[in-house]
């Protein structure tokens, strides 16, 4: 059985089967909250089977490093974003509105690089890492964004979604566009593909859990 466990404030998810999955870390600050958040869940360095990457933004990317270091697990992207954590780097932020554009220069972090060990080009299959569940390219927010679908049909999707407002801080369950993206258009037609996948429910970065249906209602049209 898949279990789904979130540490809310770095944006991370633990997929637990065989062995164990991270999905994002957190930013560098956030790298003792995650370590605890294993130790809670009594994964050890022998059980985190990979550091999957869902993009490579400092908020979800940042604290790769350490904790490859800590952990010893491999650390996965999708080659498209490969290059900005090797360096670190956001890239450039496209906002998606006015807040989006007004934060651009608070939330341009630069983070440690890495050199990642696992290139993603467009579905694995992971059952491999211990986790029935499967990578799905999902570009928009950044060329590598991915998703991840579980055995059990939940979908975790980084910031091709957001749930509310202010980080997910306001109305968490309402679906709505991160601040960013790369490419507009991709991300719609990659909000598509999500759904034609029929998820139970989609976990995105900020914000949620987002009930499918609400999502189809807020993005069919486009």
């Amino acid at each position: 059985m898949i279990h789904i466990l979130r540490l809310t404030l770095p944006n991370v998810y633990l997929l637990t089967g065989d062995r164990a999955i991270l999905v994002d870390t957190g930013g560098p600050k956030d790298v003792p909250r995650v370590l605890a958040f294993l130790q809670q869940h009594r994964i050890d360095r022998g059980n985190l089977a990979l550091i999957l990457l869902t993009h490579g933004h400092w908020d979800h990317a940042g604290g790769a490093a350490q904790l490859k270091a800590a952990t010893g697990a491999p650390v996965a992207i999708h080659r498209a974003d490969a290059d900005l954590v090797r360096r670190g780097v956001n890239g450039t932020l496209r906002g998606t509105n006015v807040t989006g554009r007004l934060l651009r220069t608070i939330l341009d972090h630069s983070y440690p690089p890495l050199e990642p060990d696992v290139l993603i080009e467009d579905e694995i299959d992971l059952t491999s890492f211990g986790v029935a569940a499967r990578i799905m390219h999902t570009p928009g927010h950044t060329s590598g964004s991915i998703s991840v679908l579980t055995a059990a049909g939940e979908m975790i999707v980084g910031d091709l979604l957001m749930g509310g407002w202010f980080g997910g801080w306001l109305f968490p369950t309402r679906p709505g566009l991160h601040y960013y993206a790369d490419d507009l258009p991709k991300l719609h037609a990659s909000i598509r593909k999500v759904l034609a996948a029929s998820p139970s429910v989609i976990h995105p970065g900020h914000g949620g859990p987002l009930d499918p249906a609400n999502v189809a209602r807020r993005f069919a049209p486009i």
